[in-house]
């Protein structure tokens, strides 16, 4: 069938290719005009996010520096702890301090320390300009709570608030190391009675004669017990960093050869996560129990510090450097070769009985006093300021 004339111009595609090459061309003039405008403002995009890291770090570097004089509070230029009513300059934000390059200067920082929530606690605000602080290209400003971990020296390898039964072959002993002054072997408020075997106890006191009453202090006034004591505040702290490491438990805990201690602080709280008075629950106390095998460490031996919202059992061959701080009753029955190298406190909030401890017939229950291995939980509890898990914050100007 033959198509009528007046049909061909809507199948007609002639001269459709000069509409669709200009059409690509405007396209890629918009793209090339687009790439450059792109490629002349990228470099200024780039030095401002370069500014800004510099200016950060900068910051950074006043947050160390307010860490560098908390830790060194004896130094010129440190700062003292306790914390000075009035900041002494440049702690107090009313200097800047300029960081230099061999070439000249980077930028400047102020830093401002004040008294954090807690006693151990410091609140560490640091403002970072480049290049100088009187005409900032760019400025950051970080805002850090630092922490020290608080440590109270107890009186004795063994501290116990009410009374204190031995047996076996237990053996305490304090006079190996006075660094933190001459310690007792053990220190409690109520009666301690030493059982048949053969305990042996010696403190500080220039002799090496056991179980003396200068070696086993008892009957102690509680108020002498009681400055030793982690207060709400302290016990909130430890869980916090203890929570930040992994180390944190609650309520019942085996620790053994299938379930081993990481080093560090571990901190097992009430089975409610609530602190632990004397009128409290008993049943949402901690219990923990220690096996044999139980650090995790190739050397068996647990490094750090145990705090126990509740009642500890150590039942056999367990070796540990540091603290335990226990906040009911300790009973530690020592079997093999375990020793505690450090010091125990244990408490009693509020169980009535007696701390114990003893032996099995060919066991060793040894507590072997030690102020450095006690204070910094053989090497693996900071001794310093540092950041507390969780508060480090850049602040918007």
């Amino acid at each position: 069938m033959r198509v009528h004339g007046w049909f061909r111009p809507l199948t007609d595609e002639r001269g459709a290719a000069l509409p669709l090459a200009l059409f690509a061309t405007a396209i890629l003039i918009t793209l090339v005009i687009a790439f450059s405008i792109l490629s002349s403002s990228e470099p200024t995009i780039a030095g401002n996010q370069h500014s800004v890291a510099q200016a950060r770090a900068i910051a950074e570097s006043g947050v160390e520096r307010a860490a560098w004089a908390l830790n060194n509070p004896l130094n010129a230029d440190g700062l003292a702890d306790p914390m000075p009513v009035t900041v002494p300059a440049p702690y107090d934000g009313s200097a800047p301090i300029n960081v230099a390059l061999a070439s000249g200067t980077l930028g400047s920082f102020r830093v401002t320390v004040a008294q954090g929530a807690a006693t151990n606690e410091r609140t560490v605000e640091a403002v970072g300009s480049i290049p100088n602080d009187a005409s900032p290209r760019a400025k950051q400003r970080i805002r850090v709570t630092l922490i020290k971990f608080k440590f109270l020296g107890p009186p004795a390898a063994l501290s116990v608030r009410g009374e204190l039964q031995m047996g076996g072959n237990t053996y305490i002993d304090s006079r190996g190391d006075t660094s933190c002054g001459a310690k007792v072997g053990t220190f409690t408020t109520g009666m301690t009675t030493v059982a048949s075997g053969s305990t042996e106890v010696y403190g500080a006191d220039g002799n090496n004669s056991k179980n003396e009453s200068t070696d086993i202090l008892q009957n102690q006034p509680t108020s002498a017990f009681d400055q030793y004591v982690l207060s709400d505040e302290d016990m909130a702290a430890l869980k916090s960093y203890a929570k930040s490491q992994g180390t944190y438990y609650q309520g019942a805990v085996q620790f053994s050869a299938s379930n081993q201690m990481p080093n560090g602080i571990i901190f097992v709280d009430t089975v409610s996560g609530n602190p632990m008075s004397p009128t409290s629950d008993p049943s949402d106390q901690a219990t923990v129990e220690i096996r044999g095998n139980s650090p995790s460490s190739n050397d068996g031996i647990f490094k750090g510090w145990l705090i126990v919202n509740g009642r500890l059992t150590i039942d056999g061959d367990f070796r540990m450097w540091g603290y335990g701080y226990v906040m009911n009753d300790l009973t530690y029955t020592g079997t093999g070769t375990g020793q505690i190298v450090g010091a125990m406190l244990s408490r009693n909030i509020q169980d009535q009985s007696s701390t114990t401890i003893d032996t099995n017939t060919n066991g060793n229950a040894s507590i072997i006093y030690d102020c450095a291995k006690a204070k910094n939980g053989g090497g693996m509890v900071p001794q310093t300021y540092t950041a507390k898990s969780g508060t480090y914050k850049e602040v918007s100007e």
